[in-house]
């Protein structure tokens, strides 16, 4: 019966000092093992009461009572189930835990659903759900949604039951819980043995005789419901044995649902062959049992398949006895249950809806990061050759007018770059992180750059190309250039796009001056098409063009405007349009720069300075590059810079194992993405070899830059990773950081942790009520009844994060912070000063893992404030 997660709860267990929390840890211990052994699981659900009982737990107490009602459901004792939920019930009330009467209800639904009380357990399983909805718990809602889903299928709602159950699938494959999903999957074989798709159901039922342990609930119920299977596919020696095997281990266990369905279809298999004793004396047995355990379902099947069996035999009056009686309790389920549903209609189409709308968010979220990966990947791949490429033609004293095209070529690159690698920043965009830098430039050079990136186009299309800067703005500001060349770039780009004759200028003028402060506006004119007045209050929306002709005779995605206008906003400017339709358009953005302090630009230095260079002097080095441009970049540029360099190439991960098991390199240089085998699985072989070969230091070159690649790079054994298209001197750098014996990948400073949450220092007021106001419509009962939700949800939530934290479940720790996240939004507090954000994606990353401490204490110093404050609004 153990199994590692037991063996690792016990030892945890076997660590613990305080009895109260041995006790929590024992019922996590007892939640595993009901799952291998119902009997064991209500030993332990008893020492739980007892030990909960001797300290004055009252809370492990309820949860022992819950335990046990859980393990008289699977026995079948329904009335003692009831008893002692109600014990359980009466405990969480008092205790006020959402998340433990959630599960005390649930457990209500369960039993009354066996014992045909559908109405009753729908009214459970929605009450456990509401609850587990306002906190946000994804996987206790799945819970309640599969519970729901087995009403649908004793009601002969097939379709919605299918689609209740498919829905929790992903949850449970997210939480990595494993007896859920099994129990999910029986769900799912019976549904679609019902919908008569055998081949479905088996695979199902075949997946849990597969993966539960043998001589477990699970277990039985999959080789029962193989048999069923089997009999309906005419398999008739296959049914016999599996229903044979599921019957012995049914008793065994003391499974009532098991022995009733074995019963049940030996029964139906003797009938079909005739053995009308045999199969009477089967259907006797599971109506017996069936009766004494109030299983009003089985009872009514089998009934119905009694009075078939007697029809048989030539017993007309106790053919129509059965068949009477099949027909009243039928009557009897779907009468009370129809208008149950009645009743709930509206509730359940909220839950519905509600519940389609998060798939839909989640399904979008997941389509998102594949598209970022492949289109990180897809990019990255050429840019690195035109990059590489581009940089190395400039190296070979290219003529005047030839670096003239080389510069654009490359500025137009780097460009491009930054902006993937804004986009692929998911949590950033997401968290409104995006950060405006503050940094030197010379405006003139900012403004020609735009202008050489269009030219070639412009000479195309004939169009003059111009630029007017005011000389009264100093040339040198402070600000984010590369923003300002973004958005100058959508405007400038789109007015060329959309001019066929005519003129394109750039024009920057200063509208007001402050000390060192300037505000100065930038004018995109055109002499395009124009814009009608229909269109133009609507420019700015995402995906939006001047009309569907319009798109599709110049393309486009039609997001440059959208982008330009969130940036100038991130920058404290305005962008705003005036257009004619046929004479052309004119975007002005204004934008507040400073001055910088030097007007003359400083020369940057060298960062690859000699010292480097000695020590990559005679390195050996293996090049592990599938594509032959970016393996040619890459040897042209390490040569031309080491020109001692001792230099191999390997065209797959399988030839660079072999190469390293047999040659000595000091660093290699692995492509990820590679035919044989890749670079991950290469890493993790290299690792296995004898030392010292085992110890070879190895930098990722890929283009996945995303950060569970990286993560994934980390764990296979790399030292360090270089992003493509590379520059020249962080690859250089990067071998020199593995000469020097060093690793790129970073760890937490947890000495530095401490004194951030030591020296925390927060503002004078963390809420802000303008949100709630202009939500509310400045409502002051509205605002009090929303404050008096956060502050009666907020603590709970915080606490379900420090409890989790503790106990090392970052799933956990996700979930709550998700919901806590909108609900500080609402409440003004801003996502720098709680952290909210940054806590449940680092909850989500194992290697961000340990910097959660600090950033849960500084919530909770943030929440702690967030609560005073609010209190003293919601009490005046």
């Amino acid at each position: 019966m153990e199994n590692p997660k037991i063996k690792q709860l016990q030892d945890e267990y076997n660590l613990l000092d305080n009895e109260e929390d041995k006790i929590n840890k024992l019922v996590e211990i007892a939640l595993e093992v009901r799952n291998l052994d119902v009997e064991r699981g209500f030993e332990m659900a008893e020492e739980i009461i007892e030990r909960s009982e001797k300290v004055g737990y009252l809370k492990g107490k309820g949860r022992g009572y819950n335990l046990a009602g859980w393990c008289y459901w699977q026995q079948g004792n329904y009335e003692a189930g009831k008893d002692i939920l109600e014990q359980a019930y009466l405990i969480a009330n008092k205790v006020n835990d959402k998340p433990f009467l959630a599960r005390v209800l649930n457990n209500f639904g369960n039993i009354y659903r066996d014992t045909g009380d559908l109405a009753e357990a729908l009214s459970y399983f929605e009450k456990a759900l509401a609850i587990n909805e306002s906190i946000g718990d994804d996987v206790a809602q799945s819970v309640n949604l599969s519970s729901i889903a087995y009403l649908h299928y004793d009601l002969n709602d097939y379709d919605n039951a299918l689609e209740f159950a498919l829905r929790c699938i992903p949850i449970f494959e997210k939480a990595n819980d494993e007896h859920r999903l099994m129990s999910l999957y029986h769900i799912l074989g019976n549904i679609y043995f019902k919908q008569e798709q055998y081949l479905e159901a088996l695979r199902y039922f075949e997946e849990n005789v597969t993966h539960a342990n043998i001589d477990t609930m699970l277990h039985a119920l999959a080789i029962s419901g193989l048999g069923k299977v089997y009999y309906k596919m005419h398999d008739i020696d296959k049914a016999k044995q599996y229903l044979k095997n599921a019957l012995e281990l049914g008793k065994d266990l003391g499974n009532v649902e098991v022995q009733i369905s074995c019963h049940f279809y030996q029964g139906r298999l003797e009938m079909d062959e005739g053995n009308y004793k045999t199969a009477l004396n089967e259907l006797r047995e599971a109506l017996t049992m069936a009766e004494n355990h109030t299983r009003k379902h089985d009872i009514m099947s089998i009934h119905e398949y009694l009075s078939a069996l007697y029809e048989r035999m030539g017993d007309t009056p106790n053919a129509f006895h059965h068949l009477k009686t099949f027909q009243e309790i039928k009557e009897e389920i779907f009468k009370q249950t129809t208008l149950n549903k009645f009743r709930n209609l509206q509730a359940r189409q909220e839950i519905e809806l509600a519940q389609k709308e998060k798939e839909v968010a989640e399904k979008t979220a997941t389509l998102k990061q594949q598209f970022m990966a492949n289109m990180s990947h897809e990019i990255r791949t050429p840019m690195n050759a035109i990059v590489g490429m581009t940089r190395l033609l400039l190296e070979k004293e290219p003529k005047p007018d030839q670096m003239r095209y080389l510069n654009a070529i490359q500025q137009s690159a780097d460009n491009l770059l930054v902006i993937i690698n804004d986009i692929l920043d998911l949590s950033k965009i997401e968290a409104g992180k995006i950060e405006i830098e503050k940094t030197d430039f010379s405006l003139s050079e900012m403004v020609q750059s735009v202008l050489d990136m269009l030219m070639l186009k412009c000479e195309e299309k004939g169009l003059s190309l111009k630029a007017n800067l005011d000389k009264a703005i100093p040339n040198r500001l402070v600000g984010d250039p590369t923003r300002i060349h973004q958005i100058l770039l959508n405007l400038a780009g789109n007015a060329v796009k959309f001019t066929e004759k005519g003129s394109v200028e750039i024009k920057a003028t200063l509208q007001k001056t402050e000390e060192k402060k300037h505000l100065i506006r930038f004018d995109v004119i055109d002499t395009g098409i124009g814009i009608s007045k229909d269109y133009v209050n609507k420019i700015f929306d995402s995906f939006t063009q001047a009309g569907t002709d319009i798109a599709r005779k110049f393309g486009g995605t039609g997001l440059g405007l959208t982008i330009s206008k969130q940036l100038t906003s991130l920058m404290n400017g305005n962008i705003f349009v005036t257009s004619e339709l046929g004479k052309g358009t004119t975007f002005s953005v204004l934008l507040p720069l400073e001055e910088a302090k030097e007007q003359i630009a400083v020369s940057s230095e060298k960062i690859i300075n000699d010292d480097t260079l000695k020590k990559l002097d005679n390195i050996r080095l293996l090049l592990v590059e599938d594509n032959e441009f970016n393996r040619m970049v890459a040897e042209d540029t390490l040569r031309s810079t080491v020109p001692n360099i001792k230099l191999d190439t390997a065209y797959n991960g399988k030839i660079a194992v072999d190469k390293v098991s047999v040659n000595d390199y000091d660093v290699v240089l692995m492509d990820i993405q590679m035919p044989m085998m890749d670079g991950v699985e290469a890493t993790k072989n290299i690792r296995k070899l004898p030392p010292p070969k085992n110890a070879t230091k190895i930098i990722a070159m890929t283009a996945n830059v995303l950060q569970e690649d990286i993560q994934r790079y980390l764990e296979a054994g790399m030292n360090a990773h270089l992003s493509k298209p590379f520059q020249k001197d962080d690859l250089f750098l990067k071998i020199a950081l593995m000469m020097d014996g060093k690793t790129e990948f970073p760890t937490t400073d947890k000495k530095d942790n401490a004194i951030l949450s030591e020296n925390l220092v927060l503002p004078d007021k963390v809420t802000d009520m303008e949100f709630l106001r202009t939500f509310t419509g400045g409502n002051p009962e509205k605002i009090k009844k929303y404050i008096g939700m956060f502050l009666q949800n907020g603590p709970v939530l915080l606490d379900t994060v420090k409890q989790s934290l503790k106990e090392k479940n970052f799933p956990a720790i996700k979930i709550a912070a998700h919901s806590l996240k909108p609900q500080l939004s609402y409440m003004g507090v801003k996502e720098e000063i709680s952290n909210i954000f940054l806590i449940e994606q680092t909850a989500g990353e194992a290697v961000h893992v340990d910097r959660l401490l600090p950033l849960v204490q500084k919530l909770e110093k943030v929440c702690e404030k967030a609560f005073e404050e609010l209190k003293a609004i919601h009490t005046n």
